[in-house]
């Protein structure tokens, strides 16, 4: 399915959809589990980034969810969320990244009448492959979305 978001439209307004975050941290040598590494997860608003629930610690089996609203459409922006992964005891980041949101979750958080006119291939901050960065988002407007990801570090 492909969907486009207008560009020529303030940022639409979707406070009304609960979005929910998981993501799974993996170890990329071994395969197991990061219990106890971190994640802060954010989106952009117009009026600056909106942290979703701060920032968590992974669970035993590495993951970590997070609850908030599903992100605006901005004129030039497809709907994303950014992450940054920490190791335990660490300052810095050792991974950052984006969730592009599928173009489906898109038309049911903003509905068929607010999508038209951009896309994932030209928001320009996903020139260089958006699609390893989408989650499988499942759920509906009305009770929610679930955006799940497995994330190597």
């Amino acid at each position: 399915m492909t969907v486009t978001l207008s560009p020529d439209r303030p940022a639409e307004r979707t406070r009304g959809v609960p979005l929910t975050v998981r993501l799974r941290l993996l170890s990329t040598a071994s395969g197991r589990p990061l219990p106890g590494y971190a994640v802060s997860l954010w989106h952009c608003e117009p009026t600056g980034a909106q942290p979703c629930a701060g920032r968590q610690s992974a669970d035993p089996a590495g993951w970590v969810t997070f609850a908030g609203a599903f992100p605006d459409a901005g004129a030039s922006r497809w709907p994303h969320l950014h992450f940054e992964v920490f190791a335990p005891g660490t300052a810095g980041p050792l991974h950052a990244a984006q969730l592009a949101l599928p173009g489906d979750a898109c038309a049911t958080a903003f509905g068929r009448r607010h999508l038209s006119g951009h896309t994932l291939a030209t928001d320009g901050c996903f020139a260089g492959g958006w699609a390893l960065e989408m989650p499988s988002v499942t759920g509906d407007a009305a009770r929610g979305l679930v955006a799940t990801r497995t994330v190597g570090v």
